[in-house]
């Protein structure tokens, strides 16, 4: 996600603000620029088919989509604390702009914490030093004299660098608090693992304890496939920044997540009724099986709504009078208290003799939700966007691409909603000869 379908898109962010960001398999749509804190009522859940109305008498496709909407925010001093350990690259490649940027984006970054919050500073090249072991922000220029002395050396140890970020986020790891790895790096990862599935497993690992990374890709040689997966799979945001001149907004938009945390350790438990069962999850990793589906993610942040996708497939054979076809349950802590809270909705549907009915009854904002996906699906190389200009590894997503994909991805779409017309967020998919999708509030 994920999307924070969909994790952050890779994507260059100078316009950050405007844009949504995809988060580990969740879309995420966020409506302030300034990090507000969430009211204390629990967060909104809704649960809909794409083809809510279906034809009686055949076994058919289906999709469920499951949204989160983040509780409203208000202003207010009395944020969740959070617990970040910041993972930099000082690999040789990052001398110049590259290093300098990054330094600063971290410092104002941290300018942004308190004694409330804990932080920690590790850095890597070949090998991995904690600059700054985790401990309470009571002094902010002991960080930031610490981030300002940061050079460049060496190789790029990207896994025990963010082994050794997990291991200091450990120390003060409380589910009152919002408890984050932020990796940035500009590489290839030469020491050590180097494998996307070995990060991703990693991000799983990480995930299950409660802790999540994001990570921060500079410049056009970094490791999109390692970096994506690590952040997908740890449920994080990833962010490429083509230019160091884009990390500054970037880290202000993580932490404009980071401080506006309002459920935590949530999980998403989904059972379907007699007559249907799950295909697959489109949208992000997932325990699927039959009649069941089961999602984790670190938390869901204030004004942001975060979905899943699952293909399901419906027995028409079922019950003319069936209107109901399964729940679903949501159970998270809130952050200020540590209370575990649970909500829950049905999934409504009927069946109908009648084509026109079928037609008329499909759900928009399924079906946009459905398309996108199915593109990122569809991207160049298996890859969920494709960076312009990318040539010598493969990855440049050319018009003929574009249009290709666009094809396969319409088409699915008509096949569900009857010649659908494309959705507006859609037809961004081809915008400068890369194959990309997201979906606009």
């Amino acid at each position: 996600m994920s999307l924070r379908t969909v994790s952050l898109r890779t994507v260059s962010l100078r316009s950050l603000v405007a844009l949504p960001l995809l988060v580990a398999g969740f879309l995420l749509l966020p409506l302030f620029a300034q990090a507000q804190i969430p009211a204390q009522k629990p967060i909104g859940l809704d649960a809909r088919l794409a083809s809510p109305v279906m034809k009686a008498g055949s076994k058919q496709q289906n999709y469920l989509r499951v949204a989160l909407n983040g509780c409203e925010p208000k202003r207010s001093d009395n944020r969740t604390p959070v617990n970040v350990a910041f993972v930099i690259d000082r690999s040789g490649s990052m001398a110049g702009q590259r290093i300098v940027q990054a330094r600063e984006a971290a410092i104002l970054a941290l300018k942004r914490l308190d004694q409330n919050d804990i932080a920690s500073v590790i850095i890597f090249d070949n090998q991995v030093d904690v600059l700054a072991p985790a401990q309470q922000v009571t002094n902010q220029n002991y960080f930031i004299d610490l981030v300002r002395g940061i050079t460049v050396r060496g190789s790029t140890a990207i896994y025990d660098g963010v082994m050794q970020g997990a291991r200091e986020v450990r120390k003060f790891k409380d589910a009152r608090r919002l408890n984050r790895v932020v990796l940035l790096s500009d590489g290839l990862a030469n020491v050590g693992p180097k494998q996307p599935e070995e990060f991703a497993r990693l991000g799983r690992d990480l995930l299950a304890e409660g802790i999540s990374v994001s990570t921060i890709g500079l410049g056009l040689d970094y490791n999109e496939d390692l970096m994506l997966a690590l952040a997908r799979a740890a449920d994080g945001n990833h962010a490429f920044a083509s230019v160091p001149n884009d990390l500054i907004q970037i880290f202000n938009r993580e932490f404009d997540d980071v401080l506006a945390a309002c459920a935590q350790t949530v999980s998403i438990d989904v059972e379907l009724g007699a007559g249907a069962r799950v295909v697959r999850a489109l949208s992000r990793d997932g325990k699927v099986e039959d009649k069941r589906a089961q999602f984790t993610l670190n938390q869901v942040y204030a004004a942001t709504e975060h979905y899943v996708l699952l293909e399901i497939e419906v027995d028409g054979n079922a019950p003319a009078a069936t209107t109901d076809f399964g729940r679903v349950n949501v159970t998270y802590t809130v952050p200020d208290s540590g209370e575990r809270q649970t909500i829950a909705a049905s999934i409504g549907g009927q069946f109908t003799t009648s084509a026109e009915a079928v037609k008329a009854g499909q759900d928009k904002t399924v079906m946009e939700a459905v398309v996108a996906q199915v593109t990122r699906e569809r991207a160049p190389n298996g890859s969920e966007t494709a960076r312009p200009g990318q040539g010598s590894r493969g990855r440049q997503a050319v018009p003929a691409e574009c249009r290709r994909n666009w094809c396969v991805y319409r088409d699915r779409a008509q096949s569900l909603a009857g010649h659908a017309k494309p959705a507006d967020s859609v037809r961004l998919v081809c915008e400068n000869g890369s194959v990309s999708a997201r979906r606009r509030a």
